[in-house]
């Protein structure tokens, strides 16, 4: 690692921290319904991007009939979908488990990439698949006496990181078409924003919030979870991709389930069990081998070496 890139990994450390942590603030917000806690989150995270629509004006790109269809899709799946299912499933499940099961994000990727694309699946990355799996069995069998329970809240969640899995597919279209990022990220919020919007204000009525505890401190945990965790996120996720590429970058998503254990287990005392450890090794030792391509070093002979 170059000292000029090290700002990067900083980044990007902070980055998964901040992921690791919104699964418990989600968890906490779970009082709110899944539909209206979604639309608030993803509202403010439009509203942290939008100043890039405006710093970014100079660089003319127009929208192609394509370019937006990929746009929809993605706020569609991976914003607006997502959210929901995941809001959703924490009022069934554990921060921690989820944590898990939503690491499994590059390994779901792979396989689609594999049964819908085409892409070849190597046995280094069948190993990683199956290993990763293998360690969200043994996180949803450690909360019960033993046998394979994979409830509700499990379901939803694994949809939820589905959707997810759905949307960068689409991102993977969307770019091979010349979309900058910036708008791709701004523009899909904004359209997974307005869509989870109707939908609450179609389901819920307004006199809602005025039941909810809305305390300053339910604010704050809010405007973390949508403006820094969702909003810069995905900037400074991004900013990663386009420095050090993507395959460099999904090795820190290994943080992530490491962030969300250790959080869920100091603020809202989620018991961090040694099922619970070895499930989290199963996962990052998974998602390691199905996201990273084995190096192969070419011998060269030099005439003179260091000692």
């Amino acid at each position: 690692m170059g000292k000029k890139d090290s700002y990067i990994y900083v980044i990007l450390t902070s980055v998964v921290c901040f992921w690791g942590l919104n699964v418990v603030m989600v968890k906490y917000l779970s009082f709110f319904p899944p539909v209206v806690i979604a639309a608030i989150r993803m509202l403010i995270a439009a509203i942290v991007l939008t100043p890039i629509l405006f710093v970014k004006k100079k660089e003319k790109c127009k929208l192609s009939v394509k370019q937006w269809l990929f746009i929809v899709a993605i706020g569609s799946t991976s914003i607006a979908l997502h959210q929901i299912l995941l809001a959703w499933g924490l009022q069934h499940s554990t921060a921690g488990s989820s944590s898990l099961i939503l690491a499994l994000n590059p390994l779901a990727t792979t396989l689609l990439a594999a049964l819908l694309l085409g892409e070849k699946l190597s046995i280094r990355k069948g190993m990683g698949i199956l290993l990763g799996f293998t360690g969200v069995i043994i996180a949803v069998t450690s909360k019960g006496d033993g046998h394979i329970s994979f409830g509700l809240g499990e379901i939803i969640i694994f949809g939820s990181m589905l959707m997810y899995v759905a949307g960068g597919l689409f991102v993977r279209g969307a770019k091979s078409t010349g979309l900058p990022v910036w708008k791709l990220t701004a523009y899909s919020q904004w359209i997974g924003a307005i869509i989870l919007a109707v939908l609450s204000i179609g389901i819920y009525p307004t006199s809602i919030f005025q039941e909810m505890n809305t305390s300053w401190f339910t604010w704050f945990v809010i405007f973390c979870s949508g403006g820094i965790s969702s909003g810069l996120g995905s900037l400074g996720w991004n900013y990663g991709i386009q420095k050090i590429g993507a395959s460099q970058t999904s090795i820190f998503l290994n943080g992530m389930p490491i962030a969300s254990l250790l959080f869920a287990a100091w603020l809202i005392n989620e018991p961090l069990t040694y099922l619970a450890i070895v499930a989290l090794l199963c996962t990052i030792a998974g998602v390691y081998l199905g996201s990273t391509s084995r190096s192969v070093k070419i011998p060269v002979c030099n005439k003179s070496r260091e000692v």
